[in-house]
């Protein structure tokens, strides 16, 4: 058995408005705004340059110059102290030997007149001495019971030519001696003086080539950093370039992103919303199938 039937369908049409009380008033100035075409008058944008001092202190760690100076005054303490270590090893080669002979031998033959004088002076003295005591030694024979030319005379004039012989020597040494002394301690000065006078000049050496090596890395490093800021600088302009370049190429998006973001927010301010529904019923019918 069957059963049959039919269905009822209907379709309903329906719309909704939601105004803002100021869409009267913005809609007529959007309409204009758009109307009008508006465009950006944009404006590049530029970096500062640098200012009078700051070139000139650019310029001056820039240069490297301070590098130049620092390594010359560098090489001028080395050379010094090269100077110095041959000084040193000549000495320690001989030439101390020679050094100090020559001038004590030098010292020693300049006071030769003066030697010859002194040597005089004490002959003279020495005889003068002998001559007295030779007198006082024959008043003392002829007071005695000994006889001129005795040998208790002979012994007196023996005695006393012996004792001036000798006075004399020892007088005369003595000033060789002293002289030989002295030219020996004048030169020791002398070499002393020229030693502490290497080393001093070594301990200068090695301050300016300290001081110089010191100058040339602070001088680089200077340099270096001055390079920097240059890179630096340099990209900023580049990179300001470019973003005023990227923007006058542009312009026509740039005025559209500013238009659209004018008008966009008032866009929803007056809006219609329609819709439709449809609906099926079921109403009796045949049936079949049993």
């Amino acid at each position: 058995m069957s059963i049959s039937g039919h269905k009822n369908t209907s379709t309903t049409d329906a719309s909704s408005n939601t105004t803002s009380w100021l869409s009267g008033l913005i809609e007529p100035i959007v309409a204009d705004f758009i109307g009008s075409n508006p465009s950006i008058d944009y404006i590049d944008s530029v970096v500062a340059g640098l200012t009078p001092a700051e070139q000139a202190a650019l310029d001056r760690y820039g240069s490297g110059a301070a590098v130049d100076t620092g390594t010359n005054i560098a090489k001028g303490g080395a050379s010094l102290i090269q100077e110095q270590i041959s000084r040193i090893e000549g000495l320690l080669n001989g030439g101390a030997k020679s050094q100090f002979t020559t001038g004590v031998t030098g010292i020693y033959n300049a006071a030769g007149g003066f030697i010859n004088n002194q040597n005089q002076a004490i002959q003279d003295q020495v005889y003068a001495d002998m001559g007295d005591t030779f007198g006082q030694t024959a008043q003392n024979n002829m007071a005695s019971t000994a006889v001129s030319g005795s040998s208790a005379a002979q012994s007196a004039t023996n005695s006393v030519l012996a004792s001036g012989a000798n006075q004399m020597t020892q007088m005369m040494a003595d000033v060789s001696s002293n002289v030989l002394k002295g030219a020996v301690g004048i030169t020791s000065g002398a070499m002393g003086a020229e030693m502490s006078l290497i080393n001093e000049l070594l301990g200068a050496g090695g301050s300016m080539a300290g001081a110089g090596a010191k100058m040339a890395a602070t001088g680089a490093s200077n340099q270096f950093k001055a390079g920097l800021f240059e890179q630096w600088f340099n990209q900023q302009n580049i990179n300001n370039d470019r973003k005023n370049e990227m923007i006058n190429s542009n312009m026509e998006w740039v005025d559209m992103a500013a238009l659209l973001s004018v008008i966009l927010p008032t866009a929803g301010i007056d809006t219609t919303t329609n819709s439709t529904s449809t609906a099926t019923q079921n109403n009796g019918g045949w049936f079949s199938g049993l």
